[in-house]
């Protein structure tokens, strides 16, 4: 209801079976309209939607979460909502296989679409690629990174011991730099208090042959004590 320049609004929760609906008290201004689609179905890219604006795309987000369909693509940028549990047959090697070659749309918004774009760029064009990864505490960063770097390896042939031994070496430096930058925040209780530049090496034909970590930003002063 109205309450002079602002608005009472009802705030539900992510799961309906957990939690309670809050109301706030919101000025007018802030508030957009939201133009939900009749039929229940959601948009895979965002761009897709006929209302474009903010009320609408976060609709969109939210219902596919709801679904468990936890990335939406902003035309080739890919937006994830952490489900906080795990998704059956959304990862792994059958999955890595269906986005192989795939352009970006052919297949469900995935960051193996990302990275699969990211390596036919890098070995047809031989040109160097960039991912950027970003997001809140508790976005789910660092677990994207191993999702990309585990298609990566797919992709360059890598179920060869060499490649999957990169692969190993990368995700087990991951515990010690976490143990060294990680803190608890209000929304992860495991939360990277760093950057972290990951250099993956291939061959001219595309081969995996090394890999890297590099940290940067640390925020020193949650180190209280030396190890």
């Amino acid at each position: 209801g109205d309450d002079g320049d602002r608005a009472v609004v009802e705030v539900l929760p992510l799961d309906a079976a957990q939690g309670q609906t809050e109301q706030h008290s919101i000025p007018l201004r802030e508030l957009r309209s939201r133009f939900p689609r009749e039929d229940g179905k959601t948009c895979a890219d965002n761009t897709a939607l006929v209302h474009m604006n903010d009320a609408t795309i976060l609709e969109n987000l939210r219902c596919r979460h709801a679904a468990n369909e936890i990335y939406t693509y902003t035309a080739s940028v890919l937006l994830a909502v952490n489900p906080y549990k795990d998704i059956p047959g959304l990862y792994g090697e059958e999955q890595c296989a269906a986005y192989r070659g795939k352009h970006i749309g052919a297949c469900p918004p995935h960051p193996y679409a990302i990275a699969d774009a990211a390596y036919r760029a890098l070995t047809r064009e031989d040109r160097n690629q960039g991912l950027l990864i970003s997001g809140e505490s508790g976005a789910g960063k660092t677990e994207t990174a191993k999702i990309v770097m585990q298609y990566l390896a797919f992709a360059s042939n890598s179920s060869s011991k060499h490649a999957d031994q990169i692969q190993a070496r990368v995700l087990r430096a991951q515990p010690i730099l976490e143990s060294f930058g990680n803190a608890v925040t209000m929304r992860n209780n495991n939360s990277s208090r760093f950057g972290k530049y990951n250099r993956v090496f291939f061959t001219a034909s595309g081969s995996l042959v090394d890999a890297g970590i590099t940290t940067y930003l640390l925020e020193s002063s949650r180190v209280v004590v030396h190890a």
